[in-house]
């Protein structure tokens, strides 16, 4: 029985999973933290671990688990980080068998009534074990009941009772939960980690690899580990323990990289039948369109990383003599060119047809490639010469063509000018100077804008304001929504972000900040509470205005004569209405747009009251 069992092949996922935290890749942050943790005596009654599939989550929290309980070969060893995997409880916590360890899925347990089954035993102490260990896996997965059950026992716990929580989502842990837990997001695993590790158990298990294949699969795993070694497992077993860069292509459906990347040329370059005839190459050996797009897209990025002088991960010396080239069409066109194949790639996951889709992306891209990007055209357009506006001559009589006129009417009909005509020529002529006088206005209100907006940034609305005007619209609109700001210094940013931001906004601000101004950004989140967003600024000064524009003696006046109006809307009135404007409303610095079913105003138009 035990020769049988012995020739049962175990995966490297499991063959190679870390029993301590030695072997534990890319979670220095959470090993030094748990490490002075045990040592000073310190330790957490419960912890919520987070991150992406495979980065080592559950085995945190098994290799936390053995370290609190192990006792060593002596049977004298207190708790630390590295468990000796000989003792009894380190055997039986890593078989999955011991009395005071329980490791529940909350996706199938998670109901109440699992919960209350961890409440009733949590207050016993032990049987064996010098801690009763609760490990909750997917724990995002539990029922609205079930975490209120668990709140009061987490809050206070027993001295011998540590709760280790894992998931994915940990927006879906409530809040209450949260606050009662030490957190810690494990981070993905580096490329180049990934890579080493790799290349170790390759050697260790006498397996065949080139290093290009190597960095294939490190970069399909995206930063998981698991996935990682799953994929080096399905290519041991396709390529029969000789993996090479073909091997690896072959079972991700991925195209040749030189041959994806002179796609890529010659679509950039405006050459529809060699990167149809490419695409058409790619597709016949197996490649998937939509896979073929996205290394399309990420050559793209590549190629804009090197024209903007960004650093690269490991890639092959061609592949980066021939992304060279194309970072010299320049970041606009290669951003141009990144903006189709992102559209093109949500089109082909819906397409009936795929590859036809993909060929249709293809002509696309290979059409635009050679128009010229806006800030081309713009420079080309010629510049108008800037007309100023001139004040009227005090001492000079304004239009005096028509004084000409009206000396040639009097010469004809031996009359005066009636006095309608005259009427209308004094007229024209105060309109005419009215006219020049809001053009000298204006003149003098545009000047000060233009300075202003040449002004370093100073609060957060003026960042707001700044990526509007780069075109960051959707950047901008985050901004205003999710950041709460709690310090400004100079170039430095302390915020916080409010539910519904996105974890990386804080990482593309500063991105978008040092890439288009000449200082090096810094934003940090901080623990302290931040001011009130921008967009709920806007709605305090908003509110504020339509209960003064209520108050208002006309807003006051139309409430009389129409019983049930309400002020809706303040619009500021711009400037050539206000100068337009009658005596009997100069007093007056805002429009109100009031709204009543029903109301008609003279001359038959319909207004909202």
């Amino acid at each position: 029985m035990e020769q049988r069992n012995s020739s049962i092949y175990r995966v490297l996922a499991r063959k190679y999973r870390p029993d301590n935290f030695d072997s534990l890749i890319g979670q220095e942050a959470l090993v030094q933290t748990l490490t002075n943790a045990i040592e000073l005596n310190r330790l957490a009654h419960a912890f919520i671990l987070t991150g992406v599939r495979g980065v080592g989550k559950t085995t945190t929290a098994r290799i936390l688990a053995k370290g609190l309980n192990c006792i060593g070969p002596d049977s004298t060893a207190k708790p630390n980080i590295n468990p000796c995997n000989q003792c009894e409880p380190c055997k039986a916590i890593q078989m999955g068998n011991h009395i005071d360890v329980l490791e529940m899925d909350a996706a199938s347990n998670t109901g109440v009534d699992d919960i209350r089954e961890i409440i009733d035993s949590s207050v016993y102490r032990p049987v064996s074990a010098r801690y009763k260990i609760y490990i909750i896996d997917e724990v995002h997965m539990l029922s609205k009941n079930a975490f209120n059950a668990l709140l009061k026992t987490l809050e206070e716990p027993p001295d011998t009772v540590k709760f280790i929580f894992a998931t994915t989502e940990i927006r879906k842990v409530p809040i209450t939960i949260l606050s009662r837990c030490q957190r810690f997001d494990l981070r993905r695993v580096p490329m180049d980690l990934l890579i080493t590790h790799l290349s170790n158990i390759a050697t260790a298990e006498n397996i065949q690899t080139e290093p290009e294949a190597i960095r294939l699969i490190a970069y399909a795993a995206e930063g998981s580990v698991r996935d990682c070694l799953s994929l080096l497992d399905q290519a041991c077993a396709l390529g029969a323990n000789n993996i090479t860069t073909s091997v690896i292509e072959n079972m991700l459906g991925h195209a040749n990289s030189n041959a994806l990347l002179d796609l890529l040329q010659s679509c950039l370059e405006g050459d529809i039948q060699i990167a149809l005839s490419s695409l058409k190459k790619a597709v016949d050996i197996g490649a998937e369109p939509e896979q073929i797009i996205s290394d399309l897209m990420d050559f793209t990025h590549q190629a804009s990383l090197i024209a903007s002088n960004s650093d690269l991960p490991d890639i092959s010396d061609s592949a980066r003599e021939k992304l060279s080239i194309l970072a010299k069409l320049g970041i606009p066109q290669l951003a141009r060119c990144w903006q189709i194949l992102l559209k093109g790639y949500q089109e082909i996951k819906f397409a009936p047809r795929p590859e036809a889709s993909a060929e249709m992306l293809i002509i696309r891209l290979a059409h635009t490639s050679p128009m010229p990007t806006p800030s081309e055209i713009l420079e080309k357009l010629p510049k108008a010469p800037m007309q100023t506006a001139r004040e009227p001559d005090k001492n000079s009589e304004p239009l005096s063509f028509l004084r000409d006129d009206d000396k040639t009417v009097n010469q004809s009909n031996n009359s005066d000018v009636s006095n309608q005509e005259e009427s209308n020529i004094k007229k024209i002529v105060s309109e005419q100077s009215q006219s020049e006088k809001i053009g000298a206005e204006h003149e003098q209100f545009v000047k000060p804008l233009d300075k202003e907006n040449n002004s370093p940034l100073t609060n957060l609305r003026d960042i707001a304001e700044y990526c509007e005007k780069k075109g960051a619209l959707i950047l901008a609109a985050d901004i205003r929504n999710y950041v709460e700001l709690v310090n400004f210094n100079s170039s430095s940013l302390e915020i916080q972000l409010v539910e519904g931001a996105s974890e990386d906004l804080p990482g593309k601000i500063m991105q978008f900040l040092n890439a288009t101004t000449d200082k090096n950004w810094q934003i940090s989140i901080s623990d302290k509470p931040g001011n009130p967003t921008l967009q709920e600024e806007d709605k305090q000064v908003r509110e504020k205005q339509l209960y003064l524009a209520s108050k208002h003696p006309v807003a006051q006046e139309v409430s009389k004569a129409f019983p049930g109006a309400k002020v809706i809307d303040v619009v500021e009135p711009t400037q050539s209405e206000s100068l337009s404007s009658s005596s009997s409303m100069e007093n007056s610095n805002f429009i109100t747009n009031l709204e009543q079913s029903g109301l008609q105003k003279p001359g038959n138009r319909q207004e909202e009251m």
